[in-house]
């Protein structure tokens, strides 16, 4: 796992950094978490390699905790302390 938390988006030497690295770890899948996102090539990278490289922006982060946070250990929970909230969402009108 390599993580940049600055603002900037990550290119293709902070991805090729992390391929290095994985021989060394004898590593099958690397995730990579940019909370700027991603830029040129290493955008591609998203789809290309899916099975040997999995990037996270901000928006995959949010995503993967929400759908955890019930099953995260009470002292992550406390971390991160969120509240579900139920909110009525507008029907459709028949017409």
């Amino acid at each position: 796992v390599q993580e940049k938390s600055g603002g900037a988006a990550v290119g293709d030497p902070e991805l090729n950094q992390l391929r290095g690295g994985n021989g060394k770890l004898n590593a099958r899948v690397r995730l990579f978490g940019s909370w700027g996102g991603f830029k040129g090539a290493a955008e591609k990278e998203k789809a290309q390699s899916f099975f040997e490289i999995r990037l996270w922006d901000a928006n995959d982060l949010i995503q993967a905790l929400l759908a955890n946070y019930e099953r995260l250990p009470d002292d992550i929970q406390a971390e991160i302390p969120l509240k579900r909230i139920w909110i009525l969402l507008p029907g459709e009108e028949e017409g």
